[in-house]
Order: structure tokens, then C-alpha cells, then sequence
């Protein structure tokens, strides 16, 4: 009983430092973020002053890209506390902002607790984030525009499944051999879960991780559809 209560005693400890690493983590991102809020100002204003329309169309390049980044720490801000509703809505922006720019859509369909322990959710987004990025890099060469799908939905009531889906090339290599696979298959297992990676009916490829969470009734789910194009 002692051993029991001592292991429980340090499982606890180390639920509490990950919980204050996690808090840190936002701390820092938070701070970021502000620092875009105020960088993004400062740009609007030069945008404001320019003389021509070619410099103008340079700095407005610039202030897209520092919107897309200040979006993309604002979601993983969100994946830090557990909220990942809040990291869904919040990274949309910066997907659709980096598909429009290659002429491809990012379509997001969420079936899910908003809120996940601050790792799991951590986790989750870095899944996702490496997947999306992965195609949009890779599944559509020489500018060829399509579609990425993104669904997240709660399966049997303890099981997250994420589904990133493309029409792009397809899988070029054996699943696993490249270094963003390998990292997506580290993160699955570490939560406990699976990565597979298989054709997509249709042509191009679908990524299905499935992993673990708490029982439904200790979750605030979302229904809802997010979709941009």
C-alpha cells in the first residue's frame, strides 16, 4: 500500500511539473505574441506612408507574414493551456493563409473536447501542425493547387482520431522513412497511439492517428464544421 501511495505520489509530482511547464511555455508564447501585435502596428503604419504602389505591395507582403505567425503562436498558445477548440479556430487562420498562397484549400471538421490534458493537446497540435505542413510542402509540386481535409472526431468516447487527407501526389515514400513522418510517428506513440499512413481513394494520401483521452463525460466537446477556401 505504502508503494502504491509512493507511486502515486510521484506520478502527481510529475502531472504538476509538466502542468507548470506547460504554463511557462504559454507565459513565453504570450509574450510573442504581443511582441507581433506591436511589430504588426509598426508595419501598418509604414504600409500607411509608402509612395508607391510597389513598395506598398512589399510591405503588405510583409504584414501577411507576420500575421500568419502571429496566428500560428496565438494557436500553439492555446495547445499549451489544453484548450484545442481554441487552437482549431485559432490555427485555421494561419492555414488558410498559407494555402491560398500555393492555391490550395484547408478544410477543417472538428467532432471534439475542447479541452485536453495541456501534453495531449500539445502533442495534437504538433501532429497536425507537421501533417498540414508535410502537404503543403510535398503533395503538390510545381504549383499544382488541391485540397487538404483535416478532421479530429472523438471515437467511442475515449479515442481521438485525427484525419489529414490530400488529392496531392500521393505517397512518394515507404510511410515513416521521411524525418516529418518519423516526428508524427514520435508523437503518436508518445500519446499512446498509432500513425498510419495509406492511399486516399481518389488519388493522394491520408495520415490516421488515433490516441487516448479521458472519458467523454470529463470533456466539454465542440460540434462544428471549419472550413475555408
Amino acid at each position: 500500500m505504502l508503494g502504491l501511495d509512493s507511486q502515486e505520489g510521484r506520478y502527481l509530482r510529475m502531472e504538476r511539473h509538466s502542468e507548470f511547464e506547460s504554463l511557462q511555455v504559454a507565459e513565453i508564447r504570450h509574450r510573442m505574441t504581443n511582441g507581433f501585435q506591436l511589430l504588426q502596428a509598426y508595419t501598418r503604419q509604414q504600409l500607411r506612408r509608402c509612395e508607391s504602389d510597389e513598395a506598398r505591395e512589399q510591405v503588405r507582403r510583409v504584414l501577411d507574414q507576420i500575421r500568419s505567425v502571429s496566428s500560428l503562436q496565438t494557436a500553439l498558445t492555446e495547445a499549451d493551456l489544453g484548450k484545442f477548440g481554441d487552437f482549431l479556430d485559432q490555427i485555421e487562420t494561419h492555414w488558410t493563409q498559407l494555402g491560398r498562397a500555393q492555391g490550395i484549400e484547408v478544410g477543417i471538421t472538428a467532432d471534439t473536447p475542447r479541452h485536453l490534458p495541456a501534453k495531449t493537446a500539445e502533442n495534437a497540435a504538433r501532429v497536425l501542425m507537421e501533417a498540414v505542413t508535410n502537404c503543403l510542402e510535398h503533395a503538390f509540386p510545381d504549383g499544382a493547387g488541391g485540397r487538404i481535409d483535416v478532421s479530429v472526431e472523438l471515437v467511442d468516447g475515449h479515442r481521438l482520431c485525427l484525419r489529414i487527407a490530400d488529392d496531392g501526389v500521393g505517397l512518394t515514400d515507404a510511410p515513416g522513412d521521411g524525418q516529418g513522418t518519423g516526428i508524427i510517428a514520435a508523437l503518436a506513440a508518445e500519446m499512446g497511439g498509432e500513425a498510419v499512413w495509406t492511399p486516399r481513394d481518389g488519388g493522394g494520401a491520408l495520415l490516421s492517428v488515433t490516441f487516448p483521452v479521458a472519458p467523454e463525460n470529463d470533456m466539454i466537446r465542440v460540434n462544428g464544421t471549419h472550413a475555408n477556401g
